[in-house]
């Protein structure tokens, strides 16, 4: 298991611990805070640096993170669907229902999709209806 250091708070008053990578589905940076913020499905937690050092140590270890926008980081693996018409990825349901999303720059949305187009990805292209 591949895992990366990560507090459950901004200042690391609850200690720091080993998360799965497998499990992230996206890191974005705040500013108002200066720290990485790391989502799962049901969870957030908190870790440092940039965003082009982790879409670096993470590829080198053999993950798949696109930059979706210029503040986010996004694990392809765990999106199920890609809304076509809003650029909108979505990964699965958290422990209340609730469907987790993250928008995309028209960027990190053709890379996504030419990622979708070229590899056997069980992500599921969304479209609104025409007309």
């Amino acid at each position: 298991m591949s895992a990366i250091s990560v507090t459950r708070d901004t200042e690391g008053n609850t200690g720091v611990f080993l998360l799965d990578i497998g499990k992230i589905t996206f890191m974005e940076f705040e500013r108002s805070i200066y720290r990485i913020i790391v989502h799962t499905y049901d969870q957030t937690f908190y870790t440092v640096g940039t965003l082009k050092y982790w879409l670096n140590t993470l590829a080198s270890s053999g993950y798949h993170f696109v930059l979706a926008d210029r503040n986010t980081l996004i694990q392809v693996s765990n999106i199920i669907q890609l809304d076509k018409t809003f650029h909108i990825a979505y990964f699965g349901e958290d422990h209340k229902g609730i469907r987790q999303k993250c928008f995309l720059s028209d960027k990190g949305y053709k890379e996504i999709l030419k990622y979708v187009r070229t590899s056997e990805s069980d992500i599921q292209l969304l479209e609104l209806p025409q007309g």
